[in-house]
């Protein structure tokens, strides 16, 4: 058999001095400051509304996409939800998310059902998101036949942002209760 030679290093990769690591002055008062949020927009402070917020249709599939980068719409948070070009501009019957009269004041009314509401649809995975959080399954308080998760931001919890069907592919975003990164 033969040996294995091995060699230990005789000098430490990290050079410490009196047992401490020098850490340039400021560091941690930095790493704990809190990150200002980006400056967003809600659907209401474009001029055109929606049609500022959509790339025009790829003549291939027909289909407009987010022109923006998709946000958290609390004025405190402002967390990335999605990249623009990844949700598909779809106008389709409102979904009543919250029971009536528990709206959260930081989010925008939807259209109560059947009227049409406008919405970002994200397929085929949950990881098409950069930040998102679902709830457990809640029965749906409008006709959609299964029990639904609602999307709220990963980050601060304000929600429902948007809903998805258990075990489905189709993800739902409100336009209306999102901001936007121009």
């Amino acid at each position: 058999m033969r040996k294995a030679l091995i060699s230990q290093p005789t000098e430490p990769d990290v050079e410490v001095r009196d047992g401490h690591h020098d850490v340039p002055a400021g560091i941690f008062e930095a790493l704990k400051r809190r990150r200002a949020a980006p400056a967003s927009k809600l659907v209401s402070d474009f001029e055109g509304g929606v049609s500022d917020l959509i790339q025009s249709a790829d003549e291939a599939s027909g289909t407009s996409r987010n022109k923006h980068d998709l946000l958290c719409p609390r004025a405190k948070c402002g967390s990335l939800i999605l990249r623009a070009g990844v949700g598909k501009w779809v106008e389709r019957a409102s979904v009543q998310m919250e029971p009536l009269g528990t709206q959260s004041p930081d989010l925008a009314a939807l259209p109560t059902p059947p009227e049409t509401a406008q919405w970002w649809l994200i397929t085929p995975s949950p990881m098409e998101f950069e930040n998102v959080g679902f709830t457990r399954p809640v029965q749906s308080l409008t006709e959609l036949g299964r029990k639904i998760k609602l999307l709220t931001c990963a980050e601060c919890d304000l929600g429902p942002l948007g809903w998805s069907q258990e075990g489905g592919t189709e993800f739902w975003l409100a336009c209306s209760r999102v901001a936007y990164r121009s």
